[in-house]
């Protein structure tokens, strides 16, 4: 037996603390510390325990402080700081609510600040975690309305946990109904070509190594950061292959390589020569116009997105939403450009090292023709230069200290060392910013690209075009390869499967997708023969739009018919009992008492035994008592005497 008012009192935390879980990142510290505190005190005050304090606050004083915070946060309200003050109220709100005197109607109030928390969170950061509130908060909120509905009849109601459990049954049941119904409602209502609410939600910017400009030791900490870059969808190919193409940085001053020719958007390239793969990229915000694709990217469709004469592409704006879009590269390690301005490829700041010079002078005499540019190379990937995130060379001269110093360095300091040389020996170079392998997730058919990927790399002007140089040794911590062999990043390829299908069916689901959906519909209605129907969308299309809601449809079901079947433990012993008797012979008749039942048992110990097992029994089924774990373990035991 439970009484109905603690009942509701708890499912109410419940959901308090569900909307709590679904925001507690995006409100302030002290916020999240002062409503923890407030959740303590209230629970407090509604349990049976001594009040914690001397007297119950007024409603009066409570909805003083409620409009106090309102005024605190809403005067925080900016165009750039516009979400998160609302949440910080209501989060407050809901303690508030908590510590009143509660009536039905506060509860609802309690109910809808929950709901606003979680639809507010949404607005910051929509991911997969996302659904798992969602569910959690309205199964809760309605287990609470119906407790709510006999509690605002009779607050002393004295409710029995065979009712509870059928209460929660049936808020499983109605929830369980309610996502699937609103899957698919979210397919088929219309869909503009424009977030109408987009202007609320979060800027997101990642951590990012890709600037302008980059520094020789600047990337160094980002190839430490396991954040998700890009997501590219796509056939597996060889590791070789996996160079994610970003930025050209064609100027060097000693220290920093930079873009600094001004290149013809739009002009035409020369396709190279390979074979093409078609990639679809879900690219996460991270404050820069760059956009990435295999390298040799030759198309790439994105809403504003412009082609340049070495091969990159870039938005008009910093990319602050997540986005995706299609490429299509060509794996080649040459890119054709007969336009090229040699000359400007030539350049190195006044003054340029004469230790270099001296080096590549050597080598040159060594090597005849282009074969000293693979001896220079080889240096580094089969030399004493050794990879290193850790005690970079930090001086006046760094490319120097490398070199002929310390001999250990990140990738940038390899990519550095090796243009300027080729452009000391007259060899037009520049260095090329984005990433390097990349995790291919199976399930889920493409690659996990982390910013720990982050690399750079060389392209010379040889007579063929530019040719893809990378001194790095290929071998260090840093640059994954393009599978996962650790049992920690299979898990992670694991989790993030939900993720990917998350972006890609709920957050990029828009008009056009949409539109894609109908027409398959309205060809599949106009082709009703079975044998010369041909659908436009694939069996894995028709699986990420159908398969869904009918999945959870059949979980929900399964789990609603595995509550309200499962048998009691009373149930189960009796059935047990049957089933020792029909061992002995003896089987037990439908419509057949216990009584009756043990009757009929000839043998007369056997039926002594089975008899002060139904005594036992009957006088807790038919007299009104709980089934304690005693009493259940005591008709264990008279079983086991036969």
């Amino acid at each position: 037996m439970v009484k109905i008012k603690d009942t509701l009192k708890i499912s109410t935390y419940a959901c308090a603390l569900t909307g709590y879980a679904s925001v507690i990142q995006h409100v302030e510290k002290a916020t999240a510390l002062l409503f923890a505190g407030l959740l303590i005190l209230a629970a407090g005050l509604d349990s049976r325990r001594p009040s914690p304090l001397p007297f119950k606050p007024p409603r009066w004083l409570l909805n003083a402080c409620s409009v106090g915070i309102l005024g605190f946060f809403f005067s925080r309200i900016s165009a750039t700081y516009l979400i998160e003050p609302i949440l910080n109220a209501l989060l407050l709100l809901v303690a508030v609510k908590l510590l009143e005197e509660k009536r039905p109607r506060d509860y609802m109030q309690v109910y809808l600040l929950c709901m606003f928390l979680l639809v507010g969170s949404s607005l910051l950061s929509l991911s997969a975690v996302f659904l798992v509130y969602f569910f959690l908060l309205v199964t809760l909120a309605t287990f609470s309305l119906l407790l709510l509905a006999y509690f605002s009849q009779s607050e002393d109601l004295i409710l029995t946990w065979d009712n509870v459990l059928k209460l929660a049954r049936h808020a499983l049941l109605i929830s369980g109904i309610a996502l699937p119904l609103t899957a698919v409602f979210f397919i088929i209502l219309p869909r503009t070509s424009y977030p109408l609410l987009n202007f609320l939600q979060k800027r997101e910017v990642s951590r990012t190594g890709f600037t302008d400009t980059v520094t020789l030791g600047q990337v160094s900490e980002i190839q430490e950061n396991n954040q998700v870059v890009l997501r590219a969808e796509m056939p597996r190919v060889e590791e070789r292959d996996l160079y994610w193409r970003g930025i050209v940085m064609d100027t060097f001053d000693g220290s920093a390589w930079s873009v600094g020719k001004t290149f013809k958007w739009g002009t035409a390239l020369n396709p190279p020569a390979g074979d093409p793969v078609h990639q679809t990229v879900y690219l996460e915000p991270y404050g820069n116009r760059y956009l990435f694709a295999l390298d040799k990217p030759v198309h790439i469709v994105a809403g504003g997105a412009r082609r340049s004469q070495d091969a990159t592409y870039t938005l008009r704006a910093p990319l602050e939403r997540r986005i995706k879009y299609t490429a299509v590269s060509v794996l080649s390690p040459f890119l054709p450009d007969p336009s090229t301005e040699a000359s400007h490829y030539l350049q190195l700041p006044p003054g340029f090292s004469p230790r270099v010079e001296k080096l590549v002078g050597a080598l040159k005499k060594a090597a005849p023709g282009d074969q000293w540019v693979g001896a220079l190379q080889r240096i580094f990937t089969g030399g004493d230069y050794q990879y290193s995130l850790q005690s970079l060379p930090v001086s006046e001269n760094p490319l120097e200290d490398f070199l002929f110093v310390q001999k250990r360095g990140n990738c940038e300091y390899f990519a550095s060392a090796l243009a300027a040389m080729l452009r000391a020996g007259g060899i037009p170079s520049r260095v090329v910013g984005g990433y390097k392998g990349g995790f291919y997730n199976r399930a889920g058919g493409y690659y996990l690209v982390l910013q720990s990927n982050a690399h750079v790399w060389v392209e010379a002007y040889l007579k063929d075009g530019w040719l893809r140089l990378d001194p790095t040794p290929p071998l260090h911590e840093g640059l994954p390869a393009g599978g996962a062999r650790d049992s920690s990043m299979q898990l992670k390829l694991a989790m993030d499967t939900v993720n990917y299908y998350w972006n890609r069916l709920v957050i990029t689901y828009d008009l056009s997708r949409q539109m894609a959906l109908l027409e398959w519909l309205r060809s599949s209605l106009e082709k009703p023969a079975i044998t010369s129907w041909k659908p436009t969308l694939n069996k894995r299309s028709l699986l990420h739009y159908a398969g869904f809601p009918l999945l959870c449809l059949l979980a929900c079901f399964c789990l609603y018919r595995f509550l309200t079947e499962r048998k009691k433990p009373l149930d189960r012993i009796a059935a047990r009992f049957t089933r020792k008797m029909a061992a002995h012979g003896y089987q037990k008749g439908k419509a057949e008492g216990l009584e009756e039942f043990v009757a009929r048992i000839e043998e007369e110990p056997l039926r002594e035994k089975a008899q002060r097992f139904v005594e036992d029994f009957e006088a807790i089924y038919y007299g009104d008592r709980e089934a304690t774990r005693h009493s259940l373990s005591r008709l264990r035991n008279r079983m086991r005497e036969f």
